[in-house]
């Protein structure tokens, strides 16, 4: 649902601030309180998209306090001004999501619902994520485009039996004698799908019990390249005991499919629910002859070793990339999910094209990647990135939580940068305040960094949410949890208390 937040009266005034004794601007005038149809004069905010948390007024004791466009994604809640209207008694008109937000990706999707069910979202449907452990909202995902190279994580092709048959495309192989492989069988869990494997007996020789999800010379890839692979793993029987070793394996081959280089680490998987068991392993070729990539899943024991041990394997995802992205299903063919884009693209009645402040809540569950500037929300006019725009973004080579650029026809008055740290799977509140002359970002309720540099405000005709351009560069990859607008330059201090 969407909220559009009104006040029961509006001031006759045009977006200066007003005292408590009746409305007394910098140009000597004085007005009294009557109704109106501004909405800078409301005392809310404008513009509130409300992703995640509660769509609470940010500065309620403050009688400078008002955004004109709030975005809340959890639960979801957005609240804009509407010209035209009395207000009700409760400041509250339900909206959608589609009223206010204007959002494309041209494929479907995965997320998990409140549930923690893993679904899938139709083309151009919004993902509003919930975390499968703890069921809470995390907000709207926005992600980049993204290809599971894997053919088959969907186990199509698994036949049950002792050894039974690996789902298409995939290899187990055993080095090392006394022991049985047994497919158990597939199956759904939190809509997951799933292979359960068991391995059991006395090992005569040192085991390195594998399971590869795709050939040796079927993905391919690049010295220098990182790549990112995930399993969903559970332990559903018997024991890790007498197991040395489950590796998560990523294995960068040559032309011939033979091995150059590995990329290997521990998982201790659990009996915890499938869908909060998902590892992830990063890995970057570092041989000239690499051509191919792969991963694999090893379970190791000792000669002599008495085990039994049966895994729940699911969707396993290799992508080239320094991170995991949601899930893509596959089946028989290797599947990219585009990006997601969003924006507001009305501006009125909302934005105030001479003063204002964004505010953003936002979550990145990974460190940064080198040279990346991923977007929060971006005040942007015809010329697009880089040249007519107000971005609210983070910069990998500072650190900072949150950074603030001014272009105008291609020029920069300058990136000012919050004093706070970036950290990864952490909420974020950040501020980006703007006037003639005069920008402040802060985040964390530190103080804010301020910039007097002189520059032209551009020509904004839009709002993009998590990226930068309507192809989906610059993404977040993580999670907006709200995105709100004030008429007007909030007070430093202001800007520090909505962020603390």
């Amino acid at each position: 649902m969407i909220t559009v937040r009104t006040s029961p009266a509006y001031v006759n005034r045009v977006r200066q601030d007003w005292t408590a004794n009746g409305g007394v601007y910098g140009d000597g005038g004085v007005y009294a309180l009557v109704p109106s149809n501004d909405p800078f004069a409301q005392s809310g905010p404008t513009l509130d998209l409300t992703f995640a948390g509660n769509p609470t007024d940010l500065l309620t004791a403050s009688t400078t306090a008002g955004y004109t466009l709030n975005t809340f994604f959890t639960p979801e809640t957005y609240q804009i001004a509407v010209p035209y209207a009395v207000w009700g008694a409760n400041g509250l008109e339900q909206k959608n999501f589609s009223d206010i937000v204007t959002f494309t990706r041209a494929s479907t999707g995965t997320y998990f619902n409140s549930a923690g069910t893993l679904t899938t979202a139709a083309i151009n449907e919004a993902r509003f994520d919930f975390n499968p452990s703890t069921l809470a909202a995390q907000g709207l995902l926005i992600e980049e485009s993204r290809t599971n190279s894997i053919r088959n994580n969907t186990m199509v092709g698994a036949v049950a039996g002792t050894p039974g048959t690996a789902p298409t495309n995939w290899a187990v192989a055993t080095t090392g004698g006394g022991v049985t492989r047994e497919i158990v069988g597939t199956g759904t869990e939190s809509g997951i799908n799933y292979i359960d494997i068991r391995v059991s007996g006395t090992t005569t020789a040192a085991l390195f019990f594998g399971i590869q999800t795709d050939g040796n010379t079927q993905v391919a890839a690049l010295n220098g390249q990182n790549w990112n692979s995930t399993f969903y793993v559970r332990l559903v029987a018997g024991s890790l005991t007498n197991i040395t070793q489950v590796n998560h394996v990523i294995k960068f081959n040559d032309a011939g499919g033979a091995p150059l280089t590995f990329g290997t680490g521990g998982i201790v998987p659990t009996s915890a629910a499938l869908n909060t068991q998902r590892f992830s392993r990063l890995a970057a070729a570092s041989n000239a002859s690499t051509a191919f990539v792969a991963q694999l899943l090893q379970i190791e024991a000792n000669s002599g070793a008495a085990i039994d041990i049966t895994l729940r394997i699911g969707l396993p995802q290799l992508e080239q990339g320094a991170f995991a992205t949601s899930v893509i299903p596959t089946t028989t063919t290797a599947l990219t999910r585009s990006a997601d884009v969003a924006s507001v693209n009305t501006l009125s009645p909302w934005f105030n094209s001479v003063t204002g402040t964004l505010y953003a809540e936002y979550n990145i569950p990974f460190a940064l990647t080198a040279a990346s500037g991923p977007r929060v929300a971006t005040l942007q006019g015809a010329g697009g990135a880089a040249v007519d725009e107000l971005p609210l973004f983070i910069v990998q080579a500072t650190g900072k939580a949150a950074s603030a650029n001014a272009f105008t026809g291609g020029v920069n008055a300058g990136r000012i940068d919050a004093s706070a740290s970036f950290a990864a799977n952490t909420t974020t509140k950040a501020t980006y305040a703007y006037a003639s002359n005069d920008r402040a970002v802060t985040t964390g309720g530190s103080s804010p960094t301020t910039s007097t540099a002189a520059y032209t405000i551009p020509t904004i005709t839009l709002m993009r949410l998590g990226s930068q351009d309507a192809a989906g560069s610059g993404n977040i990859n993580g999670y907006l949890r709200r995105i709100t607008y004030y008429p007007r330059r909030l007070a430093n201090a202001d800007l520090q208390a909505i962020t603390a």
